[in-house]
């Protein structure tokens, strides 16, 4: 009997060992699962609140956030595909014109009519590059076109980004009015999500436009207090951006020697950096020295940048014809000056630039009057003047100034409020502290209790262990396959179907308006609803057909060795068998309908590729109305 007890004891000690050990690494492998979905997700956020610090660093975060997403994990596949997107390299033509083209493959894949964040986001994100080549009316349909549709969905970070866009455009055309409406919109919506480095970039542009409506005194102010933050904060690029625009603003205030200064730190921190930039430094400089009457030593600046900025670069070859005019101009040499002020004037419309074109207009009525052509300088003033009075009007609006006294006054509660809120942050601290000390205490004593039990349920897992593989790969509710073996089994068949060369086909489905079931019969009727679409597509798909739930309300039938046409006859005989099924043997209120997208494998490189088709057609049925099948083909 003791020889018994004692052997049973061993055998309960070595089981429990090895129970313990299997525990473990299962939570090993769901930790490291978790910890990279934490860091992806970490990746993300910093894209959509932040920007990273370098394109380098943009390009190593995107390598990480690839390898650490999974081939099955749609929403993040979305997230990346996002962020690749507004990290495009684009110093030149070509590239910003590739920057559109995958803008653009992105939006065919997930239907560009069909309003929802990533279109929206993917939208956006190609009025940046359109901008760049001079597309301004494309540029501004499309960025009405993706605010209405961000207004739509109610996506309040869209609908900062694309005012912020589009009052950007506006304020660089002169649309002062335009520009301060949208901007403000946009720094309302970035504060409210407490996106503090959006709305600063926010008030960087309000600024600018500041400074181009003549107010450079108050634009400098803003642009200090970001310039202040940006350096406590690490952040150069952004440091030196804003430093850019106080140079302007000094530049205006006729503080040439200090706005000189300011320009040359900038343009010394860019040169090895990005060389296009760098060049449009010389550019500001150039006009500097001008007003400093340094004539030859601008145009030696002024020839140097020809070398980078050519009419591919339509923005900053427009001042830099602009600024080669008025230094040839200054040297009196008309002839070369009207040709230079010709290029600048073809550069500002292409743009539509208003404050451009005025400046243009009053150069060249200089030029004529200089060369003592008075009916052409005449003439040119007139333009000159119609052109900035044109201007002048809409500064002096009355809703300009309404806005601008709005916005004034909103900063200054808006500093006050965020002190006050600093002080009550710093009570919630020193209150969290307590409070992690006692949550401490709280776990080790948990993680205590928990070893225990461990070691007394040990013993008795070893004799489920059958029952526990059957549940990781089974789904509770509707007992098909869950998610994960779903997936497991799905890859299993793109691999057979690559290597045999054989058809492969998948049916995703969902179902209509499930949310209304829920909210007014209840979760205990909408889980009978999800248990008979589950029996139904059970008793409708083939022997060696797969059906599992990978989501909420979500279905996948695998169809291995399957044309698109079969496919699509299952798929059609699913939805009028679920339409006809009679519901009301669950509850006496209750119709139900699916929508399903039907997708073939056509050599895409990974099942996440195939998938995204598959979600895509799902849209499209959903789009029709619901109650459809869609094919991508």
């Amino acid at each position: 009997m003791v020889k018994e007890y004692l052997l049973l004891i061993k055998r309960f000690l070595v089981t429990s060992l090895i129970i313990t050990s299997y525990i473990s690494s299962l939570f090993i492998c769901l930790s490291v699962n978790a910890d990279e979905n934490k860091r992806a997700d970490d990746i993300i956020a910093l894209f959509k609140t932040n920007k990273p610090s370098s394109p380098q660093h943009a390009n190593s975060l995107l390598q990480e956030l690839k390898k650490a997403i999974t081939p099955d994990d749609l929403h993040r596949q979305k997230e990346y595909i996002r962020a690749t997107c507004w990290n495009q390299k684009v110093e030149t033509n070509e590239q910003i014109r590739q920057a559109v083209s995958y803008a653009n493959k992105q939006l065919d894949i997930f239907g560009p009519h069909i309003p929802s964040q990533i279109t929206i986001d993917l939208t956006l994100c190609k009025t940046s590059y359109q901008r760049l080549l001079g597309q301004v009316d494309t540029t501004l349909q499309d960025l009405t076109s993706a605010i209405n549709q961000a207004y739509i969905i109610e996506a309040p970070l869209l609908i900062a980004h694309g005012h912020r866009q589009r009052g950007t455009l506006h304020s660089y055309q002169g649309n002062y009015s335009a520009s301060l409406e949208d901007l403000l919109t946009a720094q309302s919506h970035y504060e409210s999500l407490k996106l503090t480095y959006w709305a600063n970039i926010n008030l960087g542009e309000l600024a600018t436009s500041y400074r181009r409506f003549g107010d450079a005194t108050s634009a400098l102010k803003y642009q200090l207090q970001l310039e202040d933050i940006y350096i406590k904060e690490g952040k150069i690029f952004e440091a030196n951006d804003i430093n850019i625009q106080i140079a302007s603003s000094l530049e205006q205030l006729k503080k040439l020697k200090e706005a000189n200064a300011r320009y040359r730190v900038s343009q010394q921190f860019l040169q090895n950096k990005q060389p296009v930039i760098s060049a449009d430094m010389s550019i500001n400089i150039a006009n500097n020295l001008i007003s400093l009457g340094q004539y030859n030593k601008a145009l030696t600046l002024l020839e140097q940048a020809e070398n980078t900025i050519t009419p591919e670069y339509n923005a900053p070859y427009s001042f830099l014809q602009l600024y080669l005019a008025n230094t040839q101009f200054k040297l009196n040499n008309y002839s070369a000056s009207l040709d230079a002020l010709q290029n600048a004037e073809k550069a500002f419309l292409i743009d539509k630039n208003q404050r451009g074109l005025s400046k243009v207009l009053r150069l060249r009525s200089d030029i004529y009057e200089a060369d003592k052509n008075w009916q052409n300088a005449y003439q040119t003033l007139r333009e000159y003047l119609h052109v900035h009075l044109t201007q002048d009007e809409r500064v002096l609006t009355k809703l300009n100034a309404e806005l601008r006294t709005r916005f004034d006054t909103d900063r200054i509660k808006h500093e006050n409020d965020l002190l006050l809120q600093h002080a009550k942050d710093k009570e919630v601290q020193l209150d969290m502290l307590q409070r992690n000390k006692t949550m401490q205490i709280i776990i080790i004593t948990l993680v205590g209790i928990i070893l225990i039990l461990m070691s007394i349920f040990a013993y008795k897992q070893m004799y489920h262990k059958q029952q526990f593989k059957k549940l990781a790969f089974t789904d509770e509710l509707t007992k098909i396959a869950n998610r994960r073996e779903t997936y497991i089994q799905a890859e299993k068949c793109l691999s057979l179907s690559k290597k045999k060369q054989t058809p492969f086909s998948l049916i995703f489905f969902d179902a209509d308006y499930f949310k209304l079931v829920n909210d007014e019969l209840g979760h205990y009727i909408g889980d009978q609803v999800l248990i008979c679409l589950a029996d139904i597509a059970s008793k409708l798909i083939r022997k060696g057909d797969t059906l599992g739930r990978v989501g909420g309300e979500e279905f996948i039938i695998l169809l291995p060795d399957t044309d698109i046409e079969v496919a699509l006859t299952i798929a059609n005989r699913l939805l009028t068998t679920i339409e006809q099924y009679d519901w009301s043997t669950i509850s006496s209120d209750l119709t139900q309908t699916v929508s399903a997208g039907v997708v073939r494998y056509q050599e895409e490189k990974d099942l996440s590729a195939l998938l995204l088709k598959a979600d895509k057609a799902l849209y499209e049925a959903k789009a029709a109305g619901r109650n459809h099948v869609k094919v991508f083909l």
